[in-house]
């Protein structure tokens, strides 16, 4: 009997130690689950960005998020000083480039909760819709959206500007 709970004790300890180990695997190479600011973002990611060509010659990212577990190109988000860029490898055209003066309409749904994202609907000038996450984390989702409204159609800016005093 002593021999059966010896063998099981190990076995236990053995699931804990790969749950432990997988755990730090993911966690030091999985992107931080808070937006990024533009400097902030690691190397490893400028690399993946700049590979997949997302960024025009001198244009500066302003802030970055990814909710991918492993890899960012299973969903990225950012803005620049020019555009709004998404990209995701399980769509059927991965990357969405969208100058930030063609966005005409922008609808946040701000969530606070650690579990679930802001969410973020934009429309162009052109009809195209797209939406896409944001971590709530440090209040970042806001500084996120207000860089888009920032360089976003004057005219329409100063519609959605009183929108949100009538609420």
């Amino acid at each position: 009997m002593s021999k059966i709970l010896k063998y099981m004790g190990l076995g236990c300890a053995s699931i804990v130690g790969v749950i432990v180990i997988a755990l730090l695997v993911i966690g030091s190479i999985a992107p931080d689950i808070a937006v990024y600011t533009g400097r902030q973002i690691p190397k490893k990611f400028m690399t993946t960005i700049r590979s997949l060509n997302l960024l025009e010659k001198d244009e500066q990212i302003r802030y970055f998020y990814s909710d991918a577990m492993l890899d960012i190109k299973a969903g990225l988000y950012f803005v620049t000083d020019r555009n709004l860029i998404l990209y995701s490898n399980s769509w059927e055209e991965p990357e969405t480039i969208i100058s930030l003066d063609q966005i005409v309409s922008l609808d946040v749904q701000y969530d606070d909760s650690f579990w679930e994202d802001t969410y973020v609907f934009a429309t162009t000038s052109s009809g195209m819709e797209v939406s896409f996450p944001i971590s709530s984390e440090k209040g970042l989702d806001m500084q996120f959206v207000k860089a888009i409204q920032e360089k976003m159609n004057i005219e329409q800016k100063a519609s959605t500007d009183a929108e949100k005093l009538r609420r």
